[in-house]
């Protein structure tokens, strides 16, 4: 009989935001433990919130043998691992005061605006063992903050927002990335009269993340169904996932069935061909396919496909300023969305500012936006870079060509 055992602690600060206040704090620590034991392809799962007698917890999850829930044994490789990437926070007695002096100076700097929402710190470690001799951990922290940004006066719940996630807080920098939002947020442009690119955040690929999950893919109802191996888009696109300790914030170097990467990487559309599918372990062996790390799981439900958190867009680096000149169209803020079988994208635009040389120069009417992602990530590919308007916020943005639907 194989086990495994996965812990998971957090804990954090978040203070909630109320008409440029801090309203609330709040405190919260969690630790789960997962055991799943498996014996004669068939899996037991038990889990626990809080401490508690291992013993136990390893009884029960061999008591759950007796479901016959069929899946293949989930022994890691045996390596031994660990990564602390933590430091650099805000100290836990001085957390409520740097909000709150933070929040002050929004609602100095900008009295036009109105903040809501969260600012939260973060500290998270995961562990992963089994009977196989494997020992992973990953250990991290994070400042987030995604405040909802409302226009005095305003009928709107928000006009906009200010998201980001970083190892550190840098108050000024943070402060200057709104202000290039804020100060020509009153500046009203019309629409150009010629054709701009569009600015626009990576995440909206999120909509293809379906169609490269392999069970969806051997179905017949990706997008991508029979394309593997095939080029999908011009070679400057790469879709990956990215593990590597420190590459991304609060993403571990192991899914939840100790799977790791070689070169902590594993690439979904390399130069534009579509060169690997999204796998965990009991798809890859009934498929036969390479384990991709994108293993999930809910507490102590069996493992799935899910895992897409190291996920990324790419062309190899380069700043947004550095890749293309000129003027464009920058979306900030999208409503829904949505993209149909054959690959159409199209999602009305509820805030757009214009582009000028590396900087935001006001903001235009509403408007949609609409093209095939075959073109966006194709012929009308300009640039897949990161974006250089912001200095404490980072992201990547695609550049590239749209329909720009006018109300």
């Amino acid at each position: 009989m194989n086990k495994q055992k996965i812990i998971k602690s957090s804990r954090s600060y978040a203070a909630t935001l109320a008409a440029g206040e801090v309203s609330s704090l709040r405190i919260k620590e969690d630790e789960s433990t997962v055991i799943r034991v498996y014996e004669n392809g068939r899996i037991g799962i038990a889990g626990r919130i809080g401490g508690g007698d291992d013993g136990a917890l390893e009884a029960q999850a061999e008591a759950a043998l007796s479901q016959n829930i069929p899946y293949p044994d989930g022994m890691a490789s045996g390596g031994e691992r660990k990564i602390d990437l933590r430091g650099g926070m805000i100290p836990e007695e001085d957390f409520l005061g740097a909000v709150k002096h933070f929040a002050a100076r929004l609602k100095e700097r900008f009295p036009g605006f109105i903040f809501s929402d969260k600012f939260i710190m973060s500290d998270v470690s995961s562990s992963y063992r089994d009977s196989a001799g494997t020992d992973l951990s990953y250990a991290d922290n994070a400042v987030q903050i995604t405040f909802m940004i409302k226009e005095a006066g305003s009928a709107n719940i928000f006009d906009l927002d200010y998201c980001a996630e970083r190892r550190f807080f840098d108050e000024d920098a943070a402060v200057e990335d709104i202000a290039k939002l804020l100060d020509v947020y009153s500046v009203k442009l019309p629409m150009p009269e010629e054709k701009l690119p569009v600015i626009i955040n990576t995440g909206i690929t999120r909509y293809l993340l379906s169609h490269i999950v392999a069970e969806v893919y051997s179905s017949g109802a990706s997008l991508f169904s029979g394309k593997l191996g095939k080029k999908l888009f011009d070679k400057k696109v790469n879709m990956l996932m990215d593990c590597t300790p420190g590459k991304n914030i609060l993403v571990p170097f192991f899914d939840c069935e100790g799977v790791t990467l070689a070169d902590d990487k594993f690439y979904f559309v390399k130069e534009g061909k579509l060169c690997g599918l999204a796998t965990y372990r009991r798809s890859a062996q009934s498929l036969g396919l390479p384990l991709s790390g994108n293993g999930y799981a809910d507490f102590d439900a069996v493992p799935q496909c899910g895992n897409f958190s190291g996920i990324e867009l790419s062309s190899g680096g380069g700043k947004l300023s550095e890749v293309f000149r000129g003027r464009a169209i920058y979306i900030a803020e999208i409503s829904g969305g949505d993209m149909t079988p054959d690959g159409k994208f199209a999602t009305p635009v509820m805030l757009a500012y214009l582009y000028d040389n590396g900087k935001l120069a006001g903001t235009l009417p509403e408007f949609g936006i609409s093209a095939n992602i075959y073109d966006f990530l194709g012929k009308d590919l300009i640039a897949i870079a990161k974006n250089d308007i912001f200095s404490y916020k980072e992201e990547d943005v695609i550049v590239a060509g749209f329909n720009i639907d006018k109300k």
